[in-house]
């Protein structure tokens, strides 16, 4: 089966991926605001905008906190024994515990005066809304992969934080891939974690594909398995791979980085905390849209004779970041990744108050989790808390060049129960209508016309032993 009618056979099987909610007067009478047909117009241009969103499956919970047993090991080996013998409990063992549903929201308006002057040439409203769906699904898209509820308690966790067992680290700046066992040993760390029979996908940038496409030898031997012998089928030049073992390929724009992180700067103060006595050596990567972009330029700052008590790095604020990356070594070029930092403050209510342009650490900045504070205009969010699982701990920069940078691949095993391919939401209207996403009027105001899209969601991390990453490849030397 091809990669499209597999996106397409998910879609048909959850009916609809992202519904909307029908939008009536204020009195709750008269007719939907949008055509009936947009949503099949919204659900189509996501799942092939973004396919990590049609391969997923949804699970409603009437609950802020979804409970689930997560899998931590198979029964054990060894079931012969006596006739007469007293058979022994032998099971699986499992974690109980859960994922609090994340608000992921978003607020639109349309004026009157717009829908009115160019109702002759588009439906302002239902354009307003298809763009502001698809920006949502974009947020969706990089929570799943990139979202981290240790840096941020308001965002939900994505694969980059969830994978520890299976994460490779390239060297720092890249490995470029000269035959296909990269992937040959992904499926192979899934098959033997017992995911032979499960859904599951390759992640990959457009770029990252054409390289392993072109891999290919001209001619391969096919073994059919309806029909007897063995064949041989040429590869015409140009082709592409929409699978390798029959695990589907996905295209994804998280995977490859589009920019690099401008000018960090460094200074310290005699009061505050406690920075021992060294060198350290600084990159700093943001999360966008376009998933981990290239970490700045190294800096360094130098503590010496004790009196320096903190250490500040300031930046400007990225737009449309998610997430700041910060690595840190005591020796230049070693840099490991010591803490993951919001790309805003909020206030005690949890509305966005400012962007952070830096933070302050108060403890060593070389070692794992470092005490810091960010830097802001405002908010009370001060810190992460546990940014970096054990797992992440070892992950180098992503550093080189834009023409040619190092990317990611992930693995994503999407077994509901022991992978990590159920993602759970408690939004009502998606609930009715069996939906991610949901589009919904707000009280009129003036002369426009405001709506709402919301998820409240996570993505469900049953067993990440079958799921993995390499971070680190590139397409040429």
């Amino acid at each position: 089966m091809d990669l499209l009618r597999q996106f397409n056979k998910y879609a048909n099987d959850q009916r609809s991926l992202v519904q909307k909610a029908m939008l009536t007067a204020a009195t709750g009478v008269g007719e939907a605001l949008i055509p009936q047909h947009l949503e099949k117009i919204i659900t189509s241009l996501i799942v092939r905008l973004t396919p990590e969103i049609a391969v997923i499956t949804p699970r409603y919970d009437a609950q802020k906190y979804h409970e689930f047993n997560r899998l931590t090991s198979l029964p054990a080996s060894g079931g012969a024994m006596g006739e007469g013998a007293v058979t022994p409990t032998n099971n699986s063992t499992y974690q109980r515990t859960g994922r609090n549903l994340k608000v992921v929201r978003r607020k639109g308006a349309v004026t009157n005066f717009l829908q009115d002057s160019s109702k002759n040439y588009i439906d302002a409203a239902a354009v307003e809304m298809e763009n502001q769906v698809q920006a949502h699904i974009y947020d969706l898209v990089t929570y799943d992969s990139f979202g981290n509820d240790g840096a941020d308690p308001y965002t939900p966790p994505g694969l980059d934080m969830l994978i520890a067992t299976n994460r490779i680290n390239k060297a720092v700046g890249g490995a470029v891939p000269t035959d296909l066992i990269d992937l040959d040993d992904l499926i192979d760390r899934n098959t033997e974690r017992q995911g032979l029979a499960h859904r599951k996908c390759f992640v990959m940038s457009p770029q990252m594909l054409s390289k392993f496409s072109r891999l290919l030898t001209n001619v391969r031997l096919n073994q059919g398995l309806r029909g007897e012998g063995l064949s041989t089928v040429d590869i015409p030049g140009g082709w592409r791979l929409n699978a390798y073992r029959d695990v589907p390929i996905i295209q994804s724009t998280q995977c490859r980085p589009k920019v690099q992180m401008g000018t960090v700067s460094t200074a310290t103060s005699a009061t505050g905390g406690t920075i021992p006595d060294g060198t350290y050596y600084f990159i700093v990567a943001p999360i966008t849209w376009g998933g981990e972009q290239l970490g700045s330029a190294e800096v360094s700052r130098t503590t010496a004779g004790g009196n320096v008590s903190t250490l500040t790095l300031s930046w400007a604020a990225v737009s449309g970041a998610f997430y700041y990356k910060i690595y840190c070594s005591t020796t230049t070029g070693t840099e490991k990744l010591v803490a993951i930092i919001p790309w805003t403050t909020y206030d005690s209510t949890g509305t966005i108050v400012a962007p952070v342009t830096g933070c302050v650490f108060t403890t060593n900045p070389s070692s794992a989790n470092p005490t810091l504070t960010l830097s802001a205009t405002g908010g009370v969010l001060t810190g992460p808390t546990a940014s970096v699982p054990t797992g992440m701990q070892a992950d180098v920069p992503l550093t080189g060049t834009l023409t040619n940078p190092p990317e990611y691949l992930f693995f994503w095993d999407l077994d509901e129960f022991q992978g990590m391919g159920k993602y759970a939401y408690t939004n009502t209207a998606g609930s009715r209508f069996n939906g991610l996403v949901t589009l919904e009027p707000l009280a009129k105001t003036d002369d426009n016309l405001p709506f709402l899209i919301k998820t409240y969601g996570s993505l469900i991390d049953s067993w990440e032993a079958t799921s993995a990453i390499i971070r680190g490849l590139k397409v040429a030397a």
